[in-house]
């Protein structure tokens, strides 16, 4: 014969009173009553998820992750809720209409470029647990990549003790802007390489202080918000010496509102002697450039026009 019973379709929350007595066949004896007992459930909720993060994030979606509580309540988690909040806003909202099984969930309709932290509860047969502590915001963005490196750089200009090189923008710039360029640089002969300047804007740098007669190669690497680039292929090697080309120059004198400029390639000269007709004395100074040296012009004669470098 049992002992117990249960006794079911309380009230959760009333206080209830039980009485027994025992039973033979001369009739019943006499009622022992209980003290008064709440009707609830015998286990509590659980407590808070730890650990919430985003693990993965784009523009429209993220991923949210957690770990489970410390303690189920007595009771079997049934599922977690996971609610979301803008940086500036103050409404948290549910991300998930259904409780999640898994320890994760995929957050969308997110607006680009705003941030956003997360909550989460867990659910066994009591109820809901407390919060989680928020997640870090984390900024809805597509994600960035390091850039490709330049093509092979170009030398371009050389003397005895420096070397000009140029390049091309990279092809990929990881969806981030490039910013800038580190060179590089070392001869043939070594393993290790010397940074010629450590971040440039410009797509053409002179390296200095080299050795004259020395060979060397050089390489560049991109430059965006996420990092540095592998490097380029490396130049062929150059000689830190002054070029010999012969001058070659556009006889066509280009006229700009009040100044004249020769182009040329190759070394600039010492004085250079143009037959022309010039009826009034002048003399101008041409801006040096990559292929136009400055100059001064000088009225020799009615027929003739002379050139010198400064």
């Amino acid at each position: 014969m049992s002992t117990t019973c249960k006794i079911t379709k309380l009230l959760k929350g009333n206080e209830y009173l039980f009485r027994v007595r025992a039973v033979n066949k001369y009739g019943e004896g006499e009622t022992l009553e209980s003290e008064p007992v709440k009707a609830m459930d015998p286990f509590t909720i659980p407590s808070a998820p730890t650990d919430v993060e985003v693990t993965s994030a784009t523009s429209e979606v993220m991923t949210v992750c957690w770990k489970r509580p410390a303690s189920d309540g007595g009771s079997r988690i049934s599922g977690y809720i996971v609610e979301k909040r803008e940086k500036q806003g103050i409404r948290w909202v549910r991300v998930n209409k259904k409780p999640v099984y898994d320890l994760r969930v995929k957050a969308s309709g997110l607006h680009a470029g705003s941030e956003y932290e997360f909550r989460v509860f867990a659910e066994n047969a009591a109820g809901l647990s407390e919060p989680s502590l928020p997640s870090p915001l984390t900024l809805a963005e597509d994600p960035k990549f390091l850039p490709s490196p330049p093509a092979k750089p170009t030398i371009i200009d050389s003397s005895r003790s420096s070397i000009t090189l140029s390049w091309n923008k990279p092809l990929f710039d990881g969806g981030a802007a490039v910013t800038g360029y580190k060179v590089e640089f070392r001869k043939p002969t070594e393993e290790d390489w010397a940074v010629a300047v450590q971040n440039t804007d410009r797509t053409e740098f002179t390296v200095t202080g080299l050795t004259t007669e020395a060979n060397y190669v050089f390489t560049v690497r991109s430059i965006n918000k996420v990092g540095i680039s592998d490097p380029s292929p490396e130049t062929d090697p150059e000689v830190a010496t002054e070029r010999e080309e012969k001058p070659v120059f556009d006889i066509t004198l280009t006229m700009f509102m009040s100044s004249t400029a020769v182009v040329f390639l190759g070394l600039p000269v010492r004085h250079l002697l143009l037959n022309t007709q010039v009826t009034t004395f002048f003399q101008t100074v041409v801006p040096a450039m990559a292929n136009v040296c400055a100059m001064i012009f000088h009225l020799l004669s009615a027929s003739q026009l002379l050139v010198f470098h400064p």
